[in-house]
């Protein structure tokens, strides 16, 4: 906008001077200068209307009408071969490179004849032309500068609107995960449990009442009507609970895990110890949900960091505690160097082991990370059985 007004405000400068020139000269030639100012004038105007650099295809048929209209006004004036200035600003910033320096240089010739033809040779109608032509270079240099750092300021924009946007969504996302496992947690803990009870209760009555007594379908209904509302809370909290874990057990959902990790140079397996029949019994559904999450940040940073050939998960169930570790043959790092970058960087989003340490704690765990450059890396996840989960770790 500035660069346009600022060529307007030279062209009507140039061409008042051109006009003004030939009126005081009244020599006949004032009358063809001023009908050819004119059309000079609204033709410019049109180009300056729109934006530079422009795109239109038009812009070329109208560089054309406004050069043959100078040429004209240069010829019968001397001081209207000025606007020549105005013209290879123009010609720099809407025709493509080298177009615009080749047609530039052209005209240029073209001033410098037209000025020696008119005004007569002399030192003035070269270098009027030629310095305009330089003077037109540098401001075209000018221009497109800013345009491009206008641009590269646009797109810098626009592209973190977008990250921003992906990161509200990707944290909403987050939540809303949460709060799902949170609440499934809860519905689990009390409302599960607690018609369980009522069942269990409810089936020892019934041995102590007499079969002809009145209270026992009442007794049988009310017991029927407990297991049926545990059935819908449970079928509610598998529909809240991890996809991963639904349909299956926890050492499924690991072996699931190690097959869509595997590929690209990299082999993930799954041991499970110390339970019968490959299996492992049932742990809770939060220290599950846990273990598992834990789980896929770990085999995440493998694939991504540390260039292994191989990584094992080892699933530990013992009576006092439940065990995981992922274990990798890869490059190994300093873990104390990586959480002291953790720590500085966790404002840019990069907090992958302290949210793992941080979901060991909300279940009631430790985790321990041990490593060295070039000896690979372990992973130990430790969580004892019945250990009270962290309920400030559920509300962050």
């Amino acid at each position: 906008m500035v660069i346009r007004g600022s060529l307007a405000v030279a062209t009507g400068t140039l061409l008042a001077v051109a006009v003004w020139v030939a009126l005081r000269r009244d020599d006949g030639s004032s009358t063809l200068v001023v009908l050819l100012a004119v059309p000079f004038a609204v033709v410019a105007a049109t180009v300056f209307a729109r934006p530079f650099p422009s795109n239109s295809p038009h812009r070329y048929g109208w560089l054309t009408v406004l050069t043959l209209l100078w040429i004209a006004l240069a010829s019968e004036e001397a001081t209207a071969t000025y606007l020549a200035l105005v013209l290879f600003v123009l010609y720099l910033l809407l025709l493509p490179s080298p177009w615009g320096a080749v047609v530039t240089g052209v005209v240029t010739a073209l001033a410098v004849v037209l000025s020696a033809a008119v005004a007569g040779p002399s030192t003035g109608a070269i270098l009027g032309p030629v310095l305009s032509g330089v003077a037109a270079i540098a401001i075209a240099a000018v221009v497109q500068s800013l345009s491009a750092v206008s641009e590269s300021r646009r797109q810098l924009i626009d592209e973190l609107v977008r990250t921003r946007g992906l990161l509200a969504e990707s944290e909403r996302q987050a939540g809303i995960i949460t709060e799902r496992e949170r609440l499934a947690h809860e519905i689990h803990d009390t409302v599960a449990q607690g018609l369980s009870s009522i069942q269990l209760l409810l089936h020892a009555a019934e041995r102590e009442i007499p079969e002809d007594s009145p209270a026992l379908p009442r007794m049988i209904l009310a017991r029927d009507t407990a297991a049926q509302s545990l059935r819908e809370t449970r079928a509610i909290i598998a529909a809240l609970q991890p996809d991963d874990l639904q349909g299956s057990s926890f050492p499924e959902a690991l072996r699931r895990l190690a097959a869509s990790a595997s590929g690209d140079g990299l082999e993930v397996t799954v041991d499970i110890e110390d339970a019968a029949d490959d299996s492992c019994p049932e742990l809770p559904m939060k220290v599950e949900a846990g273990l598992l999450r834990i789980a896929q940040s770990a085999v995440s940073n493998v694939r991504q960091h540390s260039g292994a050939a191989r990584a094992r998960i080892t699933l530990t169930v013992e009576p006092a505690s439940v065990r995981l570790d992922i274990v990798d043959d890869g490059s190994g790092f300093d873990p104390a160097e990586v959480e002291g970058r953790s720590v500085e960087r966790a404002g840019e989003g990069h907090i992958g082991m302290s949210a793992m340490r941080h979901r060991a704690r909300s279940i009631g765990g430790t985790l321990e990370v041990e490593s060295s450059p070039g000896q690979g890396t372990a992973v130990v996840v430790s969580v004892p059985r019945g250990a009270k989960p962290d309920r400030t770790g559920d509300r962050q």
